[in-house]
């Protein structure tokens, strides 16, 4: 299944409200603060830049187009450091061993880098083009290097929009995670993250500290990323949001890309809390009694690619309650995963 398309309208809508209004009333969003680190790595290749030509010019006054040595300069240091950031980034998510449990999208990741190395260029050679008079020709660099940006950017912020719509607790990669697990776990997350989720329930077992919560939320943002609408929510707030038609839950949230029925990818949290806490906060059963809430809400369980965070790995009660909830409600047995996480 293809994500669907965030429209021209659903664009110009964030921006707007990225762009009109104090963040420090309301927040700041993935979105807006993509916007403010572009501006941000325009700033420092252009200001630095008007720095060294005023020292150019005043200590080597006989220097042909200074201007264009500070700004080409600039852009050059920056892209330098990005380099070594893009190096250091890289070694997050490694154990112990040097080694990564789950390989980086190492493309999407240059192309992130490619992107910030294009604006300090720009501010670089927009302080070049303005401080060379005599060149004219050189504003074409920048206008040219600014069209390119503006249609990489575009397909960021749909991403950006992606992400934060989801209400995910916290940004997180899959190659970022890393806790200890089995090769069986292992295997099955590999299995999940690569194969068709459509109607796929991901039981995801553990004590605390197991990397339950991490784990459901970078499949999920690694969905998002590719532009899924997805959604993060508790076991708490799902058993009253079968209670809300979807046109309510839009209504309350005109930003969101989608509900909890019709989430390409729906992560419920804190179901249970999982060893050392051996009690259920939310049983099968109790989840059973809510679902006839709506007619929807079982059509859209049963279509759903959900993952389940649930709690204790060692008792076999509480898999075989969830496991047989969804089989009554009409999942199909080799649609349903069980992850148990830890060693």
């Amino acid at each position: 299944m293809k994500p669907d398309p965030i429209t021209s309208k659903r664009i110009r809508a964030q921006l707007k409200y990225d762009l009109i209004g104090k963040d420090s009333y309301r927040g700041v969003t993935l979105s807006y603060a993509y916007l403010a680190n572009q501006v941000g790595h325009f700033a420092l290749a252009f200001g630095p830049a008007s720095g060294i030509y005023l020292i150019l010019k005043h200590c080597w006054p006989s220097l042909h187009y200074p201007g264009l040595w500070a700004g080409v300069g600039m852009a050059l240091v920056w892209i330098g450091f990005e380099v070594y950031n893009i190096t250091e980034q890289f070694k997050e998510g490694k154990g112990s061993d040097g080694k990564y449990i789950f390989k980086p999208d190492n493309k999407n990741i240059v192309e992130d880098t490619a992107i910030d190395m294009g604006y300090f260029t720009f501010g670089g050679l927009c302080f070049a083009a303005g401080s060379t008079t005599d060149i004219q020709w050189l504003w074409i660099l920048p206008v040219l290097l600014l069209f390119y940006l503006l249609h990489r950017s575009r397909s960021w912020y749909i991403t950006k929009i992606c992400q934060q719509t989801a209400e995910y607790p916290y940004q997180l990669r899959l190659s970022q995670w890393n806790h200890p697990i089995t090769n069986t776990a292992k295997k099955i997350i590999e299995d999940y993250y690569k194969g068709d989720k459509t109607g796929k329930h991901l039981l995801v077992y553990g004590a605390q500290g197991t990397g339950k919560t991490p784990i459901a939320v970078a499949l999920a943002n690694e969905q998002s990323i590719q532009r899924y609408a997805c959604l993060y929510t508790t076991g708490t707030k799902l058993l009253t949001a079968f209670y809300d038609l979807d046109e309510t839950i839009l209504k309350d949230n005109p930003f969101a890309l989608c509900t909890w029925r019709t989430a390409d990818c729906l992560v419920v949290d804190d179901i249970n809390p999982g060893d050392p806490v051996k009690d259920e906060t939310i049983t099968a059963d109790l989840l059973a009694a809510h679902i006839p809430a709506l007619a929807e809400n079982k059509a859209a369980i049963i279509r759903g690619n959900i993952i389940w965070v649930l709690g204790n790995a060692g008792d076999n009660n509480i898999h075989n309650d969830w496991y047989q909830l969804l089989i009554k409600l009409g999942v199909k047995a080799d649609n349903i995963i069980r992850l148990e996480m830890g060693v």
